[in-house]
């Protein structure tokens, strides 16, 4: 930091490198790559973590102890990024954010200057280091995280027909929000793969209960009802397996191999249930998808909120999104060199604007959203423009959508 500051050398800082918007990589300065600072250390229940630890690191560090934090479901994704930016997973509603299990870090500021960050000491660091984004105040060189106990865990997988999914998807929006905390639900809709004539999305409710199978099955009861599924699988998990389940690898080896894909992603946050006419645009979006030759895949990706994580007052962290039902993410994905059929991805996220909140996850950062700064941050923004203007003065972190010294 010091020698780029003399030399005027521009920094980029990257623990996983997989910001959505490529913001972990520059063509014009210096990449500081902290994956190698990636020790997991438990003492006293507390999780010491060096800031390059990928969340695979991290899991497979503490499921040996039964403990854990509640992160994602990615297992290649840096622990740093997640935790700055929020942290949403498989355990948020009962063990809130990865921000919310947050104690302490250590951070590089713009003058060089390793400072230690806690309730205590740079309380204003702190405090915008729970969701205000990373790559924006320093370079965090290692977080200590409150560990909670776990054991087995209980999931489900409900699949319906096409001609269910706005019924599906009503009954999950009912339910997912307002289920107990130890029930984390997602729906999905997607191509699956499937494209010509005749060929329809697929439509599946998937998650996870700190519970048994008997209760899960028994909270599952207004979900199963609507419509006909033609699938319901209810099972247990150890704790690792369940995070290797979510992440689509296995055994753990397959889940340390990081991958290279090209895709498009956006998110929105919803704070009222939609109305069937929104709920009409997602299915006809979906249904638009099944035309395309060039896109090679596009999921609809909904993630229940509530619980621990809505119990948390919006200004207590710089997270802001305590108020949500829910959470969508745009996914449209391909291969090859080209560019990828954007169309879709875009023209849905357009005809949603009158149904949506306005805001967005910071951590599916988008360099295409116009709102950002209100959609990322809300009522936090002028905090944090006030944290960012006291160590980082003139801006030396700094990217398209970094937090700003000025509103």
């Amino acid at each position: 930091m010091r020698w780029a500051q003399k030399h005027a050398i521009r920094i980029v800082p990257r623990c996983g490198g997989h910001s959505y918007a490529g913001y972990s990589t520059t063509s014009k300065g210096v990449v500081v790559d902290v994956s190698q600072m990636n020790r997991v250390h438990v003492h006293s229940g507390i999780a010491n973590v060096g800031a390059g630890a990928r969340l695979i690191d991290v899991y497979s560090g503490l499921t040996p102890l039964g403990l854990t934090i509640p992160a994602g479901s990615c297992p290649t994704v840096g622990i740093a990024g997640l935790a700055l930016g929020g942290g949403v997973g498989y355990a948020g509603r009962k063990l809130g954010l990865t921000c919310d299990n947050l104690l302490a870090l250590s951070l590089v500021t713009a003058n060089g200057k390793l400072v230690e960050c806690s309730p205590h000491e740079h309380g204003d660091l702190y405090w915008a280091s729970r969701g205000g984004g990373g790559g924006n105040f320093g370079i965090a060189t290692s977080f200590r995280f409150r560990t909670h106990a776990v054991g087995d865990v209980a999931y489900y997988q409900v699949v319906w027909p096409w001609a269910d999914a706005a019924r599906a998807f009503r009954a999950w929006q009912a339910f997912a929000p307002h289920a107990p905390d130890d029930l984390f639900a997602t729906f999905y809709l997607s191509t699956n793969g499937a494209r010509g004539p005749g060929t329809v999305p697929f439509v599946s409710s998937g998650g996870q209960f700190f519970g048994s199978e008997v209760a899960l099955r028994s909270l599952l009861a207004p979900l199963v009802a609507a419509g006909s599924p033609t699938r319901v699988t209810v099972g247990t998990l150890t704790y690792i397996d369940a995070i290797m389940h979510w992440a689509g690898c296995h055994p753990i080896k397959q889940c340390q191999v990081v991958p290279h894909t090209r895709f498009k992603s956006r998110s929105d946050y919803i704070n009222t249930p939609l109305s069937n006419a929104a709920i009409g645009t997602l299915l006809a979006g979906m249904e638009a998808t099944q035309a395309s030759t060039s896109l090679g895949g596009a999921a609809l990706i909904f993630d229940a909120s509530g619980g621990a994580i809505n119990r948390v007052h919006p200004n207590n962290t710089a997270f802001v999104h305590r108020n949500a039902l829910f959470s969508i993410q745009y996914y449209s994905g391909w291969v090859g060199a080209g560019a990828g059929d954007l169309h879709w991805n875009r023209s849905l996220y357009a005809a949603m604007r009158p149904y949506v909140s306005g805001f967005a996850y910071q951590n599916y950062i988008d360099p295409d959203l116009k709102t950002w700064q209100h959609a990322y941050y809300g009522s936090n923004l002028r905090r944090l423009t006030q944290v960012k203007r006291k160590h980082d003065p003139h801006s030396f972190f700094h990217f398209a959508q970094s937090i700003p010294t000025r509103m």
